[in-house]
């Protein structure tokens, strides 16, 4: 019984954030310059910039992507850079397969889209708000 009672215990405690709603949200988009207005990068892994948005919209950092140029496994240092950053989502152009992959294993959502950044944050925001 008391096995029980610490089992269902630390379950609340883990999940607690997620059942009271206050999972953080914080999107990268990958970008072709540093503002809200430039355009959603084409391809993840070698955008620019990445632009670091919480869940209201709002910019909190223009990060530069220092894996852009890597010859090989830009995906997965990207991938493992925007999760240093606390992402949960990733919105961009297209994705390898290696990024997705990285993105999946840290447990980062991602999207395509193409546009430019205010219109693909306001998709994933309205997305986020109806699940």
């Amino acid at each position: 019984m008391l096995r029980l009672m610490m089992v269902t215990m630390t379950c609340v405690l883990m999940f607690q954030p997620c059942l009271m709603g206050d999972e953080k949200v914080v999107i990268a988009v990958a970008s072709e310059g540093e503002t809200l207005d430039a355009a959603v990068s084409h391809l993840a892994a070698r955008a620019p910039y990445f632009l670091i948005v919480d869940g209201n919209g709002e910019l909190i950092e223009a990060a530069e992507n220092p894996y852009k140029d890597n010859r090989g496994g830009a995906g997965v240092a990207a991938a493992n850079f925007l999760a240093e950053k606390n992402v949960t989502i990733v919105v961009a152009g297209k994705f390898g397969s290696k990024m997705t992959d990285a993105l999946k294993a840290q447990e980062i959502a991602y999207v395509t889209f193409e546009g430019n950044i205010k219109d693909a944050i306001d998709k994933v925001l309205k997305k986020d708000e109806g699940s």
